[in-house]
Order: structure tokens, then sequence, then C-alpha cells
């Protein structure tokens, strides 16, 4: 049976479907049904009948009876019915979320971003997955003796922009208020941390342009940084993955969790590997943003000179059929749409492909970044 490990805004939308959030029935639609549904992405292709959920610790939770399935870029959707074999780890707050015995109330805000300003009667805070932060708001909101209520963030990977707003104020009207008001709140990231995901082929200059970032900074910058290169996260973090595409998404994702961790407590976390799927440099994003700044490099370095370097021999080997799944010949590199900086194509040197990333990390962040 497949197994698929959920993220914390994933176990959020389960939370939600058991709540009544969706409607009666606990089931995953397709994307095409509209943004009020409960949806679920498998990343990568998917022919089996049934998928089990784990949770964050790899704990099976749920069940799903595969009924209709989308494929697209960035994976495939999966609709169908939803069993409950396993109480997944108490969320934070329990007495404060949908599932609790709370009445609902007519009238509440739903605050969206940091508190600014004063607020009165039922407040609605956002789990979006960072727990420190969540406690952060509720202490600062009870200090003030409001009601308080908890709506979990849905992953809703169909929905993105202002359709993200609409969704949350009305999953709050549906198991909260009859009436919600929104109040943006302050938007600012919760932390001075920043994650910088490179990404690009094998012999694109990733480790070397990383390393050299990683020098320039820290001389530049008073926080602390962490190099994440892609090869030895693989020896150390990562050993006894292969290079399957769920072996590959498991390796960036641990390193994207590792790299969070060090941004959430201020650090700046440099990571190099191939990142070759847009949905796990989307998932790291994600993961990135509830602690501080993501940036997103793009060493766009072309296969023709890749291959040209191939110092490992790992392009010919790969055209020989000798390695399997090798990024660029028998396995896709999704080239990124959204990076922030994109270095590599045209030749430049790794210490003016350098010279750029510091730039966009240090020119627009605050002054606490520069000594």
């Amino acid at each position: 049976m497949t197994e698929m490990r959920l993220t914390a805004l994933q176990l959020n939308e389960l939370e939600l479907m058991r709540a009544g959030a969706y409607g009666h029935a606990l089931r995953y639609e397709l994307p095409d049904k509209g943004p009020h549904h409960a949806t679920l992405l498998f990343p990568g292709a998917f022919e089996d009948v049934s998928l089990t959920l784990l949770d964050t610790e790899a704990t099976p939770v749920a069940r799903v009876r595969v009924l209709e399935r989308h494929a697209d870029a960035r994976g495939t959707w999966l609709g169908g019915l939803v069993e409950v074999t396993r109480e997944p780890a108490r969320p934070t707050f329990p007495e404060l979320r949908p599932s609790s015995t709370m009445a609902p109330v007519s009238d509440a805000t739903l605050l969206l971003g940091r508190r600014s300003g004063k607020l009165d009667g039922t407040v609605i805070a956002i789990d979006s997955g960072d727990a420190h932060a969540l406690a952060q708001t509720v202490r600062g909101l009870r200090t003030d003796g409001l009601d308080l209520r908890v709506l979990p963030e849905p992953a809703a990977l169909h929905v993105s922009g202002a359709d993200r707003t609409e969704l949350l104020e009305h999953l709050a009207s549906v198991v909260f208020a009859s009436n919600v008001r929104v109040i943006r709140g302050e938007q600012k990231a919760p932390g001075d941390g920043v994650v910088v995901l490179f990404t690009g082929l094998s012999g694109s200059g990733k480790s070397t342009i990383a390393r050299q970032v990683t020098r320039q900074l820290r001389a530049e910058t008073n926080q602390r940084v962490t190099l994440l290169d892609g090869d030895e996260v693989r020896a150390m973090l990562s050993s006894g993955l292969g290079f399957s595409r769920e072996d590959r998404e498991l390796n960036v994702r641990r390193i994207g969790w590792v790299a969070s961790q060090i941004s959430a407590h201020g650090g700046i976390a440099i990571c190099a590997p191939i990142a070759p799927y847009e949905s796990m440099r989307q998932e790291v994003r994600e993961m990135a943003e509830r602690a501080g700044r993501f940036i997103l490099v793009h060493v766009a370095t072309s296969l023709e000179e890749c291959e040209a370097r191939d110092r490992k021999g790992l392009y010919a080997k790969a055209r020989a059929g000798q390695i399997a799944e090798f990024t660029g010949i028998s396995d896709p590199y999704e080239e990124p749409l959204d990076a922030d900086v994109r270095v590599g194509a045209s030749g430049e040197s790794a210490e003016s492909s350098a010279a750029a990333v510091v730039a966009t990390i240090v020119g627009s962040s605050e002054a606490a970044y520069i000594i």
C-alpha cells in the first residue's frame, strides 16, 4: 500500500475535514470542484486504489479509498473517501480549535498576520503550522482577556492569493461564527532568519557559488550562517536514500526542515541540493516562510555546459544507462519560474554569481543583517 507523509498544513486540512468544515462526508475532492473542498496532491504518479496517510512522525493516521485522480505538472490530485484509523497527535491549543466543545458565536474577528491594534470580542487566530508563532499570538491575545478561537490553516494547494483569504473566512464562518470580519495584522515574517535554496542541474556550480555566498555572508552579517550542501547532506542527513523521486523529495524535505529550524532561531541557512521538482521547492518555501524569509536561487547553467564539465563522469554514465533516473537525462528538471535570483545562464563567474545572490539577501533585508 502506498504511503504519504502529511505536512503540518495537510494535517490541519484533515482536522478541518473531521470537524465538518467541508461538509458531513470525510472526502477529498479534485481541485476543479472549487476552493471550498479539501484536496490532496500526491507528489508524483499514483496508480494505487488506496493511500495511507502518515502524520509528521510517520505514524499512520488515515486511509484514503481513491475514487478519482487527475495528474498535472505538480503530481496527482486524488479524490476519495477518508477513513481515520488512528487519532493524530494532539495539536497546539486543542481546546480552542474547531473540534472543541465551545459553542459557536454570532460575530468574530479573523486575524490574518500578527496583531497591530486593539481588538475586542471573539478573535480567531490562524494556525499556519508554526507552533511557536501561534503560541506568541495566543499569549498576547489572552493578555487582553479576549475570547479566542484557533482556525487551522489548510494546505489547500489548489487555492492561492486572495482566494486563500476568502477560503479562511469561509471556514471560520462554518466552524466558529455566523458573521466573520477580517482584519489584516502585520504581515512581516515572524523572525529574522533566512533560507536560501539553490537549485540547478548537477555540475551547474551550485556548491561552488553556495560556498562563496557563505563566506561573504559570514563577513558581512552578524547572523550565524550554515551551509547545507547537497553532497554533504546526502552523506550525513540522508544516508541510505536512493535517487528515486520519492527519495529525492524526502532528501529535499529534510534539508528544508533543518534549514527552517536554523531560520527560526535567527540564522541563515544556505542549501544547495539539485531540488529538481517544483512541488518540493514550493514545500520548502512554505516551511521557510513560516519562520522567516525564503530566497530561491536558480543556477541556470545549461545542460550542455554541465555535461562538458562532468568532473565526476556522472553524465557519461547516465548517457550509457549506468545511472538510472539522472536529472536532466533520464529524469526531468523542472525549471523554476519563481526564482528570486537567476545566475549561471550567461557563463558568469562564481564570484559574480555569488555577489548577485548576496546582494539579494542583504540588500532587501533590514539593517539587522549588516554589521
